[in-house]
C-alpha cells in the first residue's frame, strides 16, 4: 500500500508523543515494505511568502512535505479564525500533492496546523481515510478542554457561548476580558447571533465571532466523513460521541510503542534516594510546577531527587517560573532533552516517572514508555492516564492539581521501597510498535475495501 500520514509538527524539530508515534508508526510500515510518506505542519517563525510557505525533506529515509502555518492571511483568505480548521490555501496545495502521490489511505495523526480541509480533500477525490486523534482539537481549538481559570471544560455548548468567552480570555485585551466576564450569557448570544446578520458581515471582529462558533458543526461534518476514527481511549470515545462523531466510525486501538530501546536497559543499583523523573514538554498544562512544589513541601529529610527532562526554550516564560520555584534546590536537575533512542537509558536512572497533567490528556506515550521500562507512574486521575495506571497496581493517582496528594504520593513512595518494588512488579509490557501497525495494516485493508471495494494487499 502507498500511505500517507499527518501530524501537526514532525521530527527533527519536535519529538513529543504525537511525533514519535507518527515516526514509528512510518518507520513499521516501511519494514513492512509499504510506502509511506509524511505530511506536516510547522510553526512559521518569520514572515514568509504565500509561495514560501511549503517545503519538503527526509527524516531518515520517509519523505516530509511541510505546509509553514501562521495565523495571517494567506491564499487570499482573510478570517484567521475559520482558517485554523478550514484552510482552503492548504486545501489547494493538498489537493495537487494528493493528485500526484495518488495513497491508497490517509491515516492523519493530527490536522492543527493543516485544518480538517484535508478531510474534504480526500473525501473528494475518493481516498479513504483513517484518523488517530491524540487530544481534544476536533471539538476544541485549544484542543485540551480548559475552560478560562484552567477549570476542565466539556466541550462548545450548543450556542458557542463558553467558547467566545474562552477565546476573548485568551486574545484579547485584560480590558475586553474583564467586560466580558461580566457579560450574562443571554447578551453574548445576542452578540452571537449579531454576528450572523449582513448588518455586520463587513466587521472583522464579528467575522471571527461566526466563524468560531461555526467550528463545532464543521468538525463534526468532517469527523463524519472520515472512513474510521481509531480511538485509543474509552474516554476519547466518550467525548467524540458526545460531540457528534458517528459511533459506527470507532475502532478501538490503545498506542504501540517500540520496545527496542528497553531491551539492554540495565536498571540502576537501588539507592536510598527515590529519583523521581518527568520527561515531556514544560507546558503548563503539563503541571510540572505541581510537581516542584510538591518536592519541595517535603522536608529535607526525604531521600528524593527530581529530574526533570524537556526543552526549556519551548515556553520560554513558564520555563523561567519552574526555575523559580526550583530556586537552589539541589534535589532538582533539570537535565534537557534527549534523543528518542535513549530513552530506555533515561528510564534506568528513575524509579517512578511523574505525570502531573491538569487537563484530560490522552494517554500520554510516555506512560507507556514507563511502562516498558518497569518503571511505575504518580499521575493526575484523569482522562486516559487513569485507564492505564492502576492506583496502588501498577502505580498511584492523586487528583488533579492537588500538590498535597502529590507530595503524600512522593512520600509514600519515599518511605515504602516495598511498595516501590511490588508497583515495578505489576507493570504490564505495553503494546509493540510492530502489533500496532499489524492492527493499523488490518484497519486500512478493510477501509480501503469498503470504500474502493477493491481488496488491498496488506
Amino acid at each position: 500500500m502507498k500511505i500517507l500520514l499527518t501530524t501537526h509538527q514532525f521530527l527533527p524539530d519536535y519529538s513529543t508523543g504525537t511525533e514519535i508515534l507518527a515516526f514509528e508508526t512510518a518507520r513499521e510500515l516501511q519494514r513492512l515494505g509499504h510506502g509511506v510518506s509524511v505530511f506536516t505542519g510547522f510553526p512559521c517563525r518569520k514572515k514568509l511568502k504565500d509561495s514560501e510557505r511549503f517545503d519538503s525533506y527526509h527524516y531518515e529515509e520517509i519523505p516530509v512535505e511541510r505546509f509553514q502555518h501562521d495565523f495571517v492571511s494567506m491564499g487570499g483568505q482573510t478570517n484567521i479564525v475559520e482558517a485554523e480548521y478550514n484552510n482552503l490555501f492548504f486545501a489547494a496545495y493538498f489537493r495537487k500533492f494528493l493528485q500526484k502521490l495518488q495513497p491508497d489511505i490517509v491515516h492523519f495523526f493530527h490536522l492543527k496546523r493543516l485544518s480538517a480541509s484535508a478531510v474534504d480533500v480526500c473525501h473528494d477525490l475518493g481516498i479513504p481515510t483513517v484518523l488517530t486523534p491524540t487530544d481534544f482539537w476536533l471539538v476544541c481549538f485549544t484542543y485540551q478542554l480548559r475552560a478560562p481559570g484552567n477549570p476542565l471544560c466539556t466541550g462548545p455548548d450548543c450556542k458557542g457561548i463558553n467558547c467566545l468567552r474562552h477565546m476573548v480570555a485568551r486574545t484579547q485585551p485584560p480590558a475586553v476580558n474583564f467586560l466580558m466576564e461580566r457579560l450574562p450569557d443571554w447578551l453574548v448570544y445576542a452578540l452571537i447571533r449579531l454576528s450572523k446578520t449582513a448588518f455586520c458581515a463587513g466587521s472583522n471582529y464579528f467575522r471571527y465571532v461566526r466563524a468560531l462558533v461555526e467550528r463545532p458543526a464543521f468538525m463534526r461534518q468532517r469527523m463524519n466523513r472520515l472512513s474510521r476514527v481509531i480511538v485509543p481511549t474509552r474516554m476519547m470515545a466518550k467525548i467524540l460521541t458526545e460531540h457528534g462523531l458517528l459511533s459506527e466510525k470507532i475502532t478501538y486501538s490503545p498506542f504501540g510503542i517500540n520496545q527496542k530501546p528497553f531491551l539492554s536497559r540495565v536498571r540502576k543499583e537501588a539507592t536510598d534516594r527515590l529519583i523521581v523523573g518527568y520527561i515531556g514538554t514544560l507546558a503548563e498544562s503539563k503541571g510540572v510546577h505541581l510537581l516542584l512544589k510538591a518536592l519541595r513541601s517535603l522536608s529535607d529529610n526525604e531521600q528524593v531527587d527530581l529530574k526533570i527532562y524537556g526543552r526549556t526554550d519551548e515556553f520560554p516564560e513558564y520555563s523561567a517560573e519552574l526555575m523559580r520555584i526550583a530556586s537552589d534546590d539541589s534535589r532538582i536537575v533539570f537535565c534537557g532533552t534527549f534523543p528518542n533512542t535513549q530513552i530506555g537509558d533515561i528510564f534506568s536512572g528513575i524509579d517512578v516517572l511523574v505525570v502531573p497533567s491538569i487537563w484530560y490528556e490522552n494517554t500520554p506515550l510516555v506512560i507507556y514508555s514507563a511502562f516498558a521500562a518497569g518503571c511505575p507512574v504518580i499521575a493526575s486521575n484523569l482522562g486516559g492516564m487513569s485507564e492505564v495506571v492502576h492506583h496502588g497496581k501498577n502505580g498511584l493517582l492523586f487528583e488533579s492539581g492537588n500538590v498535597s496528594e502529590l507530595a503524600k504520593a512522593l512520600n509514600q513512595l519515599s518511605n515504602n521501597r516495598e511498595l516501590l518494588r511490588r508497583l515495578a512488579d505489576n507493570v504490564q509490557q505495553p503494546k509493540s510498535i510492530e502489533a500496532y501497525v499489524a492492527e493499523l495494516v488490518c484497519i486500512y485493508a478493510n477501509v480501503i475495501e469498503e470504500i474502493i471495494g477493491v481488496p488491498s494487499v496488506r
